[in-house]
């Protein structure tokens, strides 16, 4: 029966252990996904990093290659787009499909926000009638996030124009219709290289399910047709399409458009990865997530959570039982020349200065553990990319062996009482009971 017994007990240790490593895990990955949620959306915005390296309109009149520096990142780069006064202020890229930059940026980085792309079938350089232009719906108005913003009729009326900046020279974009589609309408995603001839087929269209528009022309003449896609999170192949018509500005008259260039729009700081911000490295170390699993399990250690904790209560719950009862013998013990009982209530009443002194570090103890927790938590999100390879250990793994020692080390001069205890035959049944001191 004992050894029964002895085998539930373990049982029970080990699943609440896997319960316990389970939950440490569910926490780790919760914190990593909010983490990168976080920043998905703020690296969303154009960097400032990469906002210098935005073409000059004046190196157009001197005949250099604008899009060099721009190059040196990504060959990719075919130009760059702005909506005035609006989010979309970003470089545009080409991949060899249209999967290629879905999910990844102009770093070559893989992101949820993907790149502002034109579509594969288009030519680089903007010869087509009809280029389209694809980004993603980012609820916080970044890439094409803004693009919803064009369905209400004072924010379309109010945001007409914008600039597309090419190798071959500058254009001035006009908006005219905004509209809902599905992803496989024909007469928007079909890519034709004859678009004079699918305009009117375009107009049509856009006279039936145009939300917003403004009077289009009855052809294209020298104006280019484009349009600006993303995706609307109410449908699955639900798509918001803004179309604008481009035509070449000259030197002097980009310029002055170039001034209407929008100096406020959202930036982020530098390109950031959503996780290892501090490190370069390809692969996460698994010691350095046990080392926070170490740290939260000391904090909150599940099989022996309700012994740690209720220490505090009960220490303060002696430690005034204590002092109850010297206050209430120590006029009868003065009464009666008691010395025996006058030295057990001088050792109760030191007693009683310890079980407090404890409870205060207890508390400090539990401030500084939950601290050294944050602390190691904040430290691997910002050191590991769980996306990478893994590996046992790295250069982090010292520091991250250290919180989780510093945290034990505190747990041990915090939470072990060291001190007296009354004698038992002074303590009550329930005391009896309730003692969780060793």
């Amino acid at each position: 029966m004992k050894l029964l017994n002895k085998i539930a007990s373990a049982a029970n240790t080990v699943l609440m252990l896997a319960a316990a490593g389970a939950g440490v895990l569910m926490l780790a990955f919760g914190a990593y996904v909010l983490y990168d949620i976080r920043y998905t959306n703020q690296n969303a915005y154009i960097s400032q990093d990469l906002l210098q390296y935005r073409p000059k309109v004046a190196a157009e009149e001197e005949g250099t290659e604008t899009f060099a520096e721009l190059r040196k990142i990504n060959p990719d780069v075919v130009g760059w787009l702005e909506l005035f006064d609006t989010h979309i202020n970003y470089p545009l890229v080409q991949g060899r499909d249209d999967l290629e930059y879905l999910n990844k940026d102009i770093y070559g980085d893989s992101t949820l926000s993907g790149s502002i792309y034109l579509a594969s079938e288009n030519e680089r350089d903007f010869s087509d009638r009809y280029n389209l232009i694809y980004g993603h719906h980012m609820d916080n108005g970044a890439m094409f996030g803004d693009i919803r913003n064009f369905l209400d009729k004072d924010y379309f009326d109010s945001h007409q124009e914008g600039l597309l900046q090419t190798e071959n020279g500058t254009y001035l974009i006009k908006v005219f219709a905004c509209a809902y589609a599905d992803a496989y309408d024909n007469v928007i995603y079909n890519i034709s290289k004859d678009a004079d001839k699918k305009f009117p087929e375009l107009r049509e269209f856009l006279s039936e399910h145009a939300v917003q528009h403004r009077e289009m022309p009855q052809e294209l003449s020298d104006w280019m047709l484009i349009g600006l896609s993303t995706c609307t999170d109410v449908v699955t192949n639900g798509r918001i399409v803004l179309f604008v018509s481009a035509g070449p500005l000259s030197s002097e008259d980009a310029v002055k458009y170039m001034e209407r260039s929008s100096g406020d729009v959202p930036t982020e700081g530098t390109h950031r990865l959503p996780l290892g911000y501090f490190t370069d490295s390809d692969h996460w170390a698994l010691l350095n997530l046990l080392c926070v699993a170490e740290t939260f399990l000391i904090l909150l250690p599940v099989t022996a959570i309700r012994k740690k904790y209720r220490q505090i209560s009960y220490s303060k719950k002696l430690a005034k039982k204590l002092e109850e009862t010297d206050c209430k013998d120590s006029h009868e013990n003065y009464e009666n020349n008691d010395t025996e009982e006058r030295r057990c209530s001088e050792e109760n009443e030191e007693i009683c200065k310890q079980l407090r002194r404890f409870t205060d570090r207890m508390h400090i103890g539990m401030i500084v553990e939950c601290v050294l927790l944050i602390v190691s938590i904040v430290v691997f999100l910002m050191t590991e990319d769980l996306t990478k390879k893994m590996t046992l250990s790295d250069k982090w793994t010292g520091l991250m062996i250290l919180i989780a020692a510093v945290s034990l080390l505190i747990d041990h001069l915090t939470f072990c009482y060291k001190g007296k205890l009354p004698n038992k035959e002074e303590l009550t049944t329930q005391q009896k009971d309730d003692k969780v001191y060793s």
